[in-house]
C-alpha cells in the first residue's frame, strides 16, 4: 500500500478534526465559559457571603429549590425580601444551565443531571467530577482552597465567568 493522495487526505482530515475537537476543550475558547453575573441584586446578596456563582453552574429547578429555601442555605438563614427572591430567581433561571440562552458546557452540566434531581452545589454534579478528577483529596484541604466550593482560589477569572484550565493557579498552601 503507497502513499496516495486520497490518504494524505483523509490523514490531514483526521488532523485538522483532531485539533479542532482539541482546541475546542472546556474553557479553552476566547468566549468566558459562563455569563458574568450582572443582575445587581444578585451579586449583592450572593456575593456578600460567597463568590456570585454562574447561573450556568445547575439548571433552573436547583436554582428554585435553592432560593425557595433560603431560611436554611447551607446552614445559614439567607432570606431575603419576597421582591428580591422572586428578583434573584427569575434571573438564575433565565441564565440556568437549561435556559434557553445555555452554551454547548451549560447544556453538558443539564443533560448530566437526572430530570428529578435538582442538586444544590455544583460539586455535586457528575461534570464537576469529571473536570475535577485529577485533583488529589488534600488538594482541596490547603488552607488558601478550604473547599470545592471555592472556585475563586484556583480560577483566577470566574468573576468575568472564565474557568479555562491554562487560568488555573492552585495555591501551594
Amino acid at each position: 500500500m503507497g502513499v496516495t493522495f486520497k490518504n494524505l487526505g483523509i490523514l490531514l482530515g483526521a488532523l485538522l478534526a483532531s485539533g479542532f475537537w482539541l482546541g475546542y476543550s472546556w474553557g479553552d475558547s476566547s468566549q468566558p465559559t459562563f455569563t458574568p453575573v450582572t443582575h445587581k441584586a444578585t451579586t449583592t446578596e450572593c456575593a456578600a457571603c460567597h463568590m456570585a456563582y454562574p447561573a450556568g453552574l445547575l439548571p433552573a429547578r436547583s436554582w428554585a429549590r435553592m432560593m425557595n429555601s433560603l431560611e436554611n442555605h447551607f446552614g445559614e438563614d439567607a432570606s431575603l425580601s419576597a421582591e428580591e427572591t422572586v428578583a434573584i430567581t427569575r434571573y438564575l433561571a433565565d441564565h440556568a444551565a437549561d435556559s434557553a440562552q445555555a452554551n454547548e458546557r451549560m447544556r453538558r452540566i443539564a443533560g448530566g443531571i437526572a430530570p428529578g434531581d435538582a442538586p444544590q452545589r455544583f460539586t455535586e454534579t457528575a461534570y464537576f467530577r469529571y473536570l475535577h478528577d485529577e485533583v488529589p483529596a488534600g488538594v482541596w484541604k490547603r488552607a488558601k482552597i478550604g473547599s470545592r466550593a471555592n472556585c475563586i482560589a484556583c480560577h483566577t477569572r470566574t468573576e468575568s465567568g472564565s474557568f479555562a484550565e491554562r487560568e488555573i493557579k492552585i495555591p501551594k498552601e
